[in-house]
């Protein structure tokens, strides 16, 4: 049986390369994207090049579309066995934290954190029953030199403690259900303004180191992956407590 990958956001950048690195592997990819228009484009694009894909409306700021896409989703796709969170807007970010709106702040979290929780929650049943796992894309949360947006990294911190605590709420009650984080790196993309330099990938590069660590083969269940493979220093209490 085909194995089945819902992807949100996967209608460009990093999305598109992880659904077009995961379809040459042999999975059918659902495009997750709320512009019908570029979804059902990138969507055309991956079935150019041989790979199985549908394009599924997803709006993480609309509870809407958030139940019709899990009803969909129990209704024709009922053997997903993989979920990854991809979907993420920025914010500002070159603006000081102190200058944010509570509404700015709001929009951000919204897409981020709280649509993102949303339709993972919707979707446990389906996966849960697949032995599924959920990727989360991720990034670091500590304090840098050069990149520290306000938003945005407030949002992923809430994104990291969900893969932390999920994980340990699935491990405690002994669910068939996997959930991690993958930190790809700074990488090239509209989201930072197609921001270059030594230290930055491709969007394909990333989307290919994604695809390798979801595929494998260990449990990465709570733990939260950097690019070189290794687990974030975070993850270390987490260990500790469940070695306990």
């Amino acid at each position: 049986m085909t194995q089945k990958v819902l992807i949100t956001g996967a209608n460009k950048g990093i999305g598109k390369e992880i659904a077009r690195e995961m379809g040459k592997g042999g999975w059918m990819v659902l495009v997750g994207a709320r512009d019908a228009g570029r979804g059902l484009a990138a969507t055309e694009e991956l079935k150019a090049e041989g790979i199985e894909a549908r394009y599924l409306n997803i709006d993480l700021q609309d509870q809407g579309s958030l139940h019709a896409a899990a009803e969909a989703i129990r209704s024709q796709h009922p053997g997903l066995s993989l979920l990854v969170n991809n979907a993420a807007i920025p914010g500002d970010m070159h603006k000081p934290g102190y200058e944010f709106t509570v509404d700015e702040l709001r929009a951000v979290m919204e897409t981020n954190v709280f649509g993102t929780f949303e339709l993972t929650q919707l979707l446990l049943p389906v996966l849960e029953k697949n032995n599924g796992r959920i990727a989360n894309i991720t990034i670091p949360i500590g304090m840098a030199e050069r990149f520290n947006p306000f938003a945005y990294k407030a949002s992923k911190a809430a994104l990291n403690t969900m893969i932390q605590t999920l994980g340990q709420n699935f491990r405690e009650a002994g669910r068939t259900l996997e959930i991690f984080g993958i930190m790809p790196g700074g990488t090239t993309t509209d989201l930072n303004g197609n921001s270059t330099g030594s230290h930055m990938q491709t969007a394909r590069e990333a989307g290919e180191l994604i695809a390798r660590i979801i595929c494998d083969g260990k449990n990465h269940n709570g733990e939260i992956i950097m690019h070189n493979g290794t687990i974030a220093d975070y993850n270390r209490g987490l260990q500790a407590a469940s070695d306990q």
